[in-house]
């Protein structure tokens, strides 16, 4: 008897060394921190075979990460790496790409991508659109008003007591948000805000703002345009030094959850806030779907809603994220418009104890970045505790002689968990400790008191 002809394999493709036999494939949208956090609450998820990064960082490769040589400004390049990779979902960390229109690009060639279209994410991309839909909403901000002249913005700070806070319309890059205390310091700060945005901006507008004095709380929730399911909430701590010093920073740490929250704000924020807002959105016929953070800030009893966010934000997504545990790219996925968003957010599970993060920085954050410090970890000190996280942002991976060192910015943000405030506030000192380089700088005051 003849044997069988060994099968013909040479149109066979060879496997991805990166795939699992079974599941989905994700490609995160950016870089740092918050996609090393996405990432890792994706990797958790059991329906995902893999995660890629585009571009990602060489940190995020030392930690096993595949990356993609394509920028996060590169819209159409990112498409035609989705269908390259035959990637199932795109998640979009940073704003830019969301406001330049990266979801429409995506819709259009039947791609599935987390994320709001361009005209929802006006949203975050435009102050004034903003600041303008919560007044029709009569969702509590700031006194407000809106001026299309640096000379009209100055005049209102020199005639009035309250206009002390500058925001840039569009994205506010570096200086694009200045708070002030005085109105002789207006100038430089509109200097700042519109001379060195002037880039990106989709005007010259200028929203000026009441100057507030409270606690900074972010909310976080995720929507499919019609339902809002609420993820957590986190005490922010903005300005760079100790006792809230200093020039404000997109976050040095954070307490979650929120100690200052209780059931009642948390309710307002949900049923007044957040819901009509999106309610709004589908009915002006551009759904939000995907994130949506609020910063608030809380004034003797009230919470006023300081900007909104269309993406996860940095740091404090890094303390969120930490807390999850389940089908999470189930639950983004679901943002989508299936119907089945309150469902997939149900089956997760959130581990409710405190935590702490603290944000490690290098010498000259926020207004310049130093460079080039080799980074000392004490990696056992991290494997040993399952209630520790070390999330990597501003960190280059030298593979010769294997070294890792800073590219300014924000550098690491450590992340603890425990059965008090306290507890988890020491650790995350602790942990902090055991990361080392020249000029590192931390606030020394996250969650005292707690």
């Amino acid at each position: 008897m003849s044997q069988p002809d060994a099968p013909d394999t040479r149109d066979i493709p060879e496997p991805r060394p990166d795939a699992k036999e079974v599941g989905a494939r994700v490609m995160l949208v950016g870089g740092g921190a918050r996609s090393h956090a996405l990432a890792e609450a994706l990797r958790r998820s059991p329906s995902v075979a893999t995660v890629l990064l585009a571009p990602g960082t060489s940190g995020l490769e030392r930690r096993g990460y595949r990356t993609l040589p394509v920028a996060s400004q590169d819209l159409l390049g990112l498409a035609e790496m989705a269908e390259l990779e035959e990637i199932d979902l795109t998640v979009v960390g940073p704003n830019t790409p969301l406001v330049d229109g990266i979801v429409d690009i995506f819709q259009q060639r039947g791609l599935a991508i987390f994320g709001p279209d361009e005209d929802a994410a006006k949203l975050e991309g435009s102050k004034v659109f903003a600041r303008l839909l919560m007044n029709r909403l009569a969702i509590e901000t700031p006194r407000f008003a809106i001026c299309d002249t640096i000379a009209r913005a100055a005049h209102l700070a020199t005639t009035t007591t309250w206009a002390r806070v500058f925001k840039a319309d569009g994205i506010a890059y570096g200086k694009g948000v200045r708070v002030t205390h005085h109105a002789s310091e207006c100038d430089d700060a509109l200097n700042d805000v519109m001379h060195d945005n002037i880039f990106g901006l989709e005007s010259k507008r200028i929203v000026v703002e009441e100057r507030l004095d409270g606690t900074e709380v972010t909310v976080f929730s995720l929507t499919d345009g019609t339902d809002v399911c609420v993820l957590g909430h986190v005490l922010n701590y903005p300005r760079l030094h100790d006792d809230d010093a200093g020039p404000p920073t997109r976050g040095m740490g954070q307490l979650a959850p929120a100690p200052v929250i209780d059931s009642e704000t948390y309710a307002h924020i949900h049923k007044d806030v957040l819901q009509p807002t999106v309610d709004a959105m589908a009915d002006r016929g551009t759904p939000v779907r995907g994130a949506l953070f609020v910063d608030l800030m809380l004034v003797r009893g009230r919470a006023l809603v300081i900007d909104y966010n269309v993406r996860f934000g940095d740091p404090a997504t890094q303390i969120l994220l930490s807390r999850i545990s389940g089908d999470f790219y189930g639950a983004l996925l679901a943002c989508l418009g299936d119907g089945q968003l309150t469902a997939a957010v149900d089956a997760l599970t959130f581990d409710e104890r405190p935590r702490a993060s603290v944000v490690l920085s290098a010498e000259g954050y926020p207004d310049k970045r130093v460079r080039g410090a080799q980074i000392s970890v004490d990696e056992a000190h991290f494997a040993a505790d399952d209630d520790l996280w070390l999330f990597e942002d501003g960190v280059r991976w030298l593979p010769e002689p294997d070294t890792i060192e800073t590219t300014g910015g924000r550098i690491m943000t450590v992340v603890a968990a425990a059965d008090t405030y306290g507890r988890a506030r020491e650790k995350a000192y602790l942990a902090a400790e055991k990361v080392q380089f020249t000029g590192k700088h931390h606030r020394t005051d996250i969650g005292k008191g707690w």
